[in-house]
């Protein structure tokens, strides 16, 4: 998790997930143009301003389409729409890892979730 750029407070770090990185569930194909479909999802150490992350998950590829949420969450995990808002931005998915960016237009760091969603 590299921070390219940064404002404010220390760069947000991985601080738990739904799921580990593997993809072999023995999931159905799902048809059409798109062959599996994926969600996870992963909470943040605390930050506020503008950084570059990374999640890294084997089942993301270059031509994999990525969508990522993020949201404000308390202390026990739950996300609420608190008055910062939580801005994703610039998706950039490659082998094994996706590289977003996220602001965090606050004063002070906040905790976050970020869900994603990868289709394939």
């Amino acid at each position: 998790m590299a921070a390219v750029e940064s404002s404010a407070s220390g760069v947000p770090q991985i601080a738990d997930s739904s799921q580990p990185a593997d993809h072999d569930r023995g999931l159905a194909a799902i048809g059409g143009n798109v062959g599996a479909v994926w969600r996870a999802w992963w909470t943040w150490s605390p930050g506020n301003g503008t950084f570059n992350l990374q999640i890294p998950w084997n089942v993301i590829g270059p031509d994999s389409t990525v969508v990522i949420t993020a949201s404000e969450i308390n202390a026990a995990g739950a996300r609420f729409v608190g008055a910062a808002p939580f801005q994703v931005s610039s998706i950039a998915p490659g082998s094994g890892v996706v590289t977003f960016k996220i602001n965090i237009g606050w004063s002070s760091p906040l905790p976050m979730r970020t869900d994603v969603l990868v289709f394939n």
